[in-house]
């Protein structure tokens, strides 16, 4: 999307070509997933609990957690310790589905990602 191999630089790109970017997110897959905030970058590492049978529909479910956490907590004023917070989040809800076949039905209840949460 870039041109460029290193998340932070990708995001640098991002935010110069589109300043108006309050948060921006990127998805390493099982490597976890990084927020660019401002200035600041944080990385949460993915669940890695097995049983993953697919990963249709991850990067979805992902944006869908972020969402989630945008409409219940805005985007102003978020520290370090909420960013992660959302993060871990989507990863969790991401990482259900893996466990799941297909997209749509196997997108997790709320219930279910803080039980992973509580859990690990």
């Amino acid at each position: 999307m870039t041109g460029q191999k290193d998340f932070a630089a990708g995001a640098a790109v991002l935010k110069a070509k589109f300043p108006n970017i309050r948060i921006l997110n990127v998805t390493a897959g099982g490597g976890g997933s990084y927020n660019y905030y401002g200035d600041d970058e944080v990385f949460v590492p993915a669940f890695s609990l097995g049983g993953t049978i697919e990963t249709t529909g991850a990067g979805d479910t992902f944006c869908a957690g972020v969402l989630n956490f945008v409409l219940e907590n805005g985007v102003n004023g978020l520290d370090e310790e909420s960013l992660k917070a959302m993060l871990r989040f989507a990863n969790a809800a991401a990482y259900i589905v893996t466990t799941r076949k297909g997209a749509i039905r196997s997108m997790p209840e709320r219930a279910e990602v803080e039980e992973i949460l509580k859990n690990n």
